[in-house]
């Protein structure tokens, strides 16, 4: 088995690697080359050089993503993906390809490492922990088809909503650091996304709430300033956004620790089947 930084391989290689280190997954990875390329190595966050692939002779059998940002004020090296091809697991290739990625990660200065895995996949949750990785939050996620009553709200005469720059987005969220967001909402995967959009909410100039928001309708920010709640200001945001994207649908994902499910529930929402926790490993 040989082992090489992606930013040693030819992209098909990596691409290759991971669908077929993926047929069997719970959850279809049904992606084409340059979108897998967007996403993984763009809003995800990994990048070639701290991301390892695994060959049997020519043939790419394992994969390991990875990316390095600060999170939750650690200087963080997370897993993006894990994936070894069927007939190539239990020979030992998810176990080098960590110790790749986890010596990097040393090597680079990080103080902790990170990653999301489905709370059902509980094989791969007892390889983690043997790797030192502990259970932290669950991910849920919730998700909205729109009908003819999709947060119609009455805005209040003093409130004016408009799109701005992202950037308004990230000094909002830099305001508020305490409070844990998953690395896929996070202000670095938001700024790299192209199709996201920030809708504020204002009072007298001030900020009062803010959106951020695609045009597939994946929300990654939604917060309201706590003086503020309870009074429409978040519905009335997501209904301007529907409004100006012209949303088929609306997403969300979020650790279990932020108090929004029972917003969401009441603006019908429904919890989709599939949980992730976060795992993580601080550096010794």
């Amino acid at each position: 088995m040989n082992y090489k930084r992606c930013s040693e391989v030819d992209r098909p290689m990596i691409y290759q690697a991971f669908l077929s280190g993926y047929t069997d997954y719970a959850v279809p990875m049904n992606i084409q080359i340059e979108p897998f390329f967007e996403r993984f190595f763009g809003s995800e966050g990994n990048t070639l050089e701290d991301s390892f692939i695994a060959f049997q002779y020519d043939e790419p059998v394992g994969l390991i993503l990875g990316g390095i940002r600060t999170f939750d004020g650690y200087r963080n090296l997370r897993c993006g993906t894990l994936c070894v091809t069927p007939e190539y697991r239990g020979v030992g290739v998810s176990q080098a390809l960590l110790r790749l990625f986890i010596q990097n990660g040393i090597d680079q200065l990080c103080d902790r490492f990170s990653l999301e895995v489905l709370s059902e996949n509980s094989r791969a949750i007892r390889f983690y922990e043997k790797q030192g990785y502990k259970k932290s939050n669950t991910l849920i996620y919730f998700s909205k088809a729109m009908d003819d009553n999709h947060f119609k709200q009455t805005m209040m005469d003093n409130i004016m909503i408009k799109e701005v720059d992202l950037s308004v987005a990230k000094e909002v969220r830099n305001g508020i650091l305490s409070t844990h967001i998953n690395w896929q909402n996070e202000v670095e995967s938001f700024m790299q996304d192209n199709t996201a959009h920030c809708f504020v909410a204002y009072v007298d100039k001030q900020i009062i709430g803010v959106l951020v928001i695609t045009d597939a309708g994946i929300i990654y920010f939604l917060y309201v300033n706590e003086e503020e709640r309870h009074k429409g200001i978040a519905s009335n945001l997501l209904s301007h956004a529907i409004d100006e994207l012209n949303l088929k649908k609306l997403s969300i994902s979020m650790p279990d620790n932020i108090g929004m499910a029972e917003f969401l529930r009441k603006n019908k929402f429904k919890k989709d089947n599939i949980e992730q926790f976060e795992m993580y490993r601080m550096v010794r």
